[in-house]
């Protein structure tokens, strides 16, 4: 299976557990194992200005870094839980047309000492940045930090 493959099926089983995913109409266009980028279509997530939605920019964003780490985590350490502790959002120009979030890996650094605390602790934290994109441009930045823990068997 390919990486985009395994990231739309993924999100489809999102779309399935979290209602709001299904109902913003969220979809994968890219995942090659380092970076992961969900779509979100305007109409369902627009405000009464016709731009889209702070509430919908900001889950989209929030759920593109948690799904990057859960689909990174499966492939690293088999099942896990992760879940956003911070998050932090400069919102730089308004959205009127489809919006896409991307997320990138941290650093190898950064994830090695993840690797280790997960070995040792079965939990770490790890800080993801994404940006959300409405066509060429760079519509709002976020920083976020994510706890991660192993899924007891």
């Amino acid at each position: 299976m390919t990486d985009l493959v395994q990231a739309k099926a993924f999100v489809l089983q999102m779309r399935e557990q979290m209602p709001l995913l299904n109902f913003m109409q969220i979809d994968a266009k890219h995942w090659d194992g380092q970076v992961l980028t969900l779509s979100a279509p305007l109409e369902p997530n627009r405000n009464d200005k016709n731009t889209a939605f702070a509430g919908s920019i900001a889950s989209l964003s929030t759920v593109t870094g948690w799904a990057l780490l859960m689909l990174w985590c499966e492939r690293e350490f088999g099942p896990c839980h992760v879940a956003v502790y911070h998050a932090e959002l400069r919102y730089r120009q308004p959205i009127t047309d489809v919006f896409q979030a991307s997320a990138h890996l941290p650093s190898e650094a950064a994830l090695e000492q993840l690797r280790a605390r997960m070995a040792s602790h079965g939990k770490g934290r790890i800080d993801v940045q994404l940006v959300v994109h409405s066509g060429e441009q760079e519509a709002v930045t976020q920083t976020a930090g994510y706890a991660i823990w192993t899924v007891p068997y």
